[in-house]
């Protein structure tokens, strides 16, 4: 017999033991048991889901996938999920393998210097502004802003009756869409490749672009800290949160360089997210006339004529609140929200989530989830957050709806976002009535609803034209008196 024969024989035998091996440790590996997810490309997984923004962020995963959907790209895995059951079971009820970050190299690292607090992984940075955060911004804290709040909302008002607008905000606006930008999951190679981080500066625009506007939002954000400074120094408190921040500065540990991206951070966050929920939100009550008019009589009946609204009246302004969280579930402007990441292995429902795996609560799929809203939840409908006979506020889930998180990372400044967007609001509907613009032949001009502009992760509506009007002869009068009071 050949001597080449036994070799031969040993190493179909080696072959066959490799093989039973591999296809034992298949069957025995929980990735089998992933959720379900679209086919990936070779070598590239689902890097076309991933860059589909419009996809992503849509209704489309949920109808085809489910309630929890599983992507994969070299070096990461993501799930999405779809409804407000699952995301409230993972990201509220296990909030120690949820809470953290993934490790965001562009948006966070070298956009922002790791000084982003929505973006920064569990640390003593992290820790320390959080913490600071939430003594200036927590639901009593907020409270202090409200003459603040109140003098603003009646400048705005008068702002949209007399058609001013103002650039003062459009370098913290573009700060925020860069972050955004660099935020969506597929959007830059870094992400999925992270050693090119590696690449010196001088090979690498992005990363170039990066440092370079890292430095100038530095100067930017310690620039708007200035006059709290100088104030301070000097024995002036301007009640500012910037300068909460800087007195608190002893006990909570904060640099310099942080309280700047601190406090010009939630100053950012708070701009861009309120503007979009004010356009949002104007979008609708010009589409839909008799929600107005029911909002109108509702302050006709607390407020009267004769003032101004003031915080004191929001309990007894149940539907003008209710427009607002309504608006904010209908079309959230962060639809898919931002991504969490899981500190270990997960099972849940007999589905395996491996540790490190991006996950996101798809915002849009929650707020219309038909078993917490209701089969017409497609529908702008204030009443549904109402709660028959008396007509207050329904108890729902997250306020009505979920634009500001889950778990250990829901939004540290929503008690003073939903005080400024009560008051904005119920200013603007006791002042004015906003109508659809006409057209040359008296028409209707159509204001799209469906459509938006997409800026990956945030959707802003499509631009529209409408008519403002007072709702009264005396209210652009008794505005300018209040705002001269105020000064």
């Amino acid at each position: 017999m050949p001597p080449w024969t036994d070799l031969s024989r040993n190493s179909i035998s080696v072959v066959l033991v490799v093989v039973v091996f591999c296809i034992l440790r298949y069957l025995k590996s929980p990735w089998r048991k992933v959720p379900p997810g679209p086919r990936g490309l070779p070598l590239l997984g689902n890097i076309r889901e991933l860059v589909n923004s419009r996809w992503l962020t849509s209704l489309a995963p949920k109808d085809i996938y489910g309630e929890l959907m599983f992507l994969r790209v070299p070096g990461m895995s993501v799930l999405v999920m779809n409804s407000l059951r699952v995301a409230t079971d993972l990201f509220d009820r296990r909030t120690t393998t949820y809470s953290d970050r993934p490790r965001l190299i562009l948006a966070s690292e070298i956009y922002t210097g790791g000084l982003e607090l929505a973006f920064a992984p569990y640390g003593d940075v992290w820790r320390r502004m959080r913490r600071a955060a939430h003594e200036g911004l927590n639901s009593t804290a907020a409270k202090r802003f409200q003459p603040v709040q109140t003098k603003e909302a009646v400048i705005l008002t008068i702002d949209l009756l007399v058609d001013e607008a103002s650039e003062s905000l459009k370098r913290i606006h573009d700060h925020g869409v860069r972050i955004q930008m660099a935020l969506l999951p597929g959007s830059n190679w870094v992400q999925i490749f992270p050693w090119m981080k590696q690449i010196p500066s001088s090979f690498a625009k992005w990363k170039r672009l990066g440092e370079y506007w890292f430095a100038r939002d530095s100067e930017m954000f310690h620039g708007l800290l200035r006059k709290a400074r100088d104030d301070l120094s000097t024995g002036v408190d301007n009640m500012t949160l910037g300068a909460t921040f800087l007195k608190q500065q002893g006990r909570s540990g904060l640099s310099d360089t942080e309280i700047d991206w601190l406090s010009g951070i939630m100053f950012a966050a708070g701009t861009d997210t309120t503007t979009l929920s004010l356009s949002w939100w104007l979008m609708a009550m010009i589409v839909h006339p008799e929600t107005q008019a029911r909002a109108h009589a509702e302050l006709d009946a607390v407020v009267g004529r004769d003032r101004v609204p003031a915080f004191s009246d929001l309990p007894h302004l149940p539907y003008v609140r209710a427009t607002i969280r309504e608006a904010m579930r209908w079309r959230p402007s962060f639809p898919l929200g931002l991504p969490h990441a899981t500190t270990k292995d997960d099972w849940y429902e007999g589905m395996f989530i491996p540790k490190g795996t991006v996950c996101f609560a798809s915002v849009n799929a929650c707020n219309q989830d038909a078993t917490v809203y209701g089969d017409d939840a497609a529908r702008f409908d204030p009443a549904r957050h109402l709660q028959a006979p008396n007509g207050e506020l329904k108890q729902l889930p997250q306020e009505g709806h979920v634009n500001y998180g889950f778990g250990r990372r829901v939004c540290i400044g929503r008690h003073l976002a939903n005080n400024t967007m009560d008051i904005a609001v119920a200013m603007i509907l006791w002042a004015t009535n906003v109508s659809q613009a006409k057209d040359k032949d008296g028409g209707d001009i159509r204001v799209e609803t469906d459509e938006y502009i997409n800026l990956e992760l945030v959707h802003l509506p499509v631009p529209f034209e409408c008519n403002i009007e007072p709702r009264f002869p005396e209210a652009l009068e008794i505005l300018a008196t209040e705002r001269d009071r105020m000064r």
